[in-house]
């Protein structure tokens, strides 16, 4: 196998991590088992990262930063104010996506080893706090019903997410068709509950073009936070 070009090897690093947590588990991978599938020396691999950890950091941030430009591209691919609903199905739909993501919220050991206990900074305890500015953004719109707050409503939505995607464990296998649909269901009927009318009988005036540019204004922020990651 040719030696990837510089540029290329992070690249490769991170793809061949990936594939052996997934396929061995973040426990039975190597740097060794790393570099040797990345096709580059152990030492190449050193050069790219501190440590075995920095290489399993690295790879979820690029998930992460996967998932958040799917969910960027379909908000501005609309040419109106996408709603809660939709946001939240586009994020729940690009992390089912993604296996290591999926692997992470569900504190998955077999993939992931010990660094679903471990992790404890802001990164990852953090990746739902983005959607709880953007509820409170909504509701000064004038787009969601003041009266709800907005801290436990993102509370809900997380906990929904964390309760479906272990589902299987325990009521059987569920296909992803199935997960989606679940999904859009669950978003429909919280979208039913924050709809116009129940903002109209707040008495709050609806701003859609502020809700709009909050929400490209917060989508653009955890952009910006998942590269300052990276280069940290």
């Amino acid at each position: 196998m040719p030696r990837p070009r510089i540029p290329e090897r992070r690249r490769r690093i991170l793809d061949a991590a990936r594939d052996l947590a997934l396929d061995l588990g973040w426990r039975s991978t190597t740097v060794a088992r790393i570099a040797e599938s990345a096709g580059v020396g152990k030492g190449a691999v050193y050069l790219e990262f501190e440590d075995k950890q920095a290489i399993l950091d690295a790879a979820l941030r690029r998930s992460m930063q996967a998932a958040t430009a799917e969910v960027h591209r379909r908000v501005n691919a609309a040419d109106d104010l996408v709603d809660l609903p939709a946001v939240y199905r586009f994020g729940v739909e690009a992390l089912l996506a993604d296996p290591l993501l999926r692997s992470l919220h569900l504190g998955d050991t077999e993939v992931l080893g010990d660094h679903v206990r471990a992790v404890d900074d802001a990164r990852y305890r953090e990746r739902f706090d983005w959607l709880g500015r953007y509820v409170r953004r909504l509701q000064s719109a004038g787009v969601i019903d003041q009266g709800v707050d907005g801290d436990v409503l993102s509370q809900v939505l997380s906990t929904f997410t964390i309760g479906l995607l272990n589902a299987p464990a325990s009521i059987g296998p569920i296909t992803d068709d199935a997960l989606r649909e679940s999904v859009a269901l669950f978003a429909d009927l919280m979208g039913r509950g924050l709809a116009p009318a129940a903002v109209e009988r707040s008495g709050t005036e609806t701003d859609p073009a502020a809700a709009r540019s909050a929400q490209l204004e917060l989508l653009d922020a955890l952009t910006a936070q998942l590269d300052d990651l990276e280069q940290t």
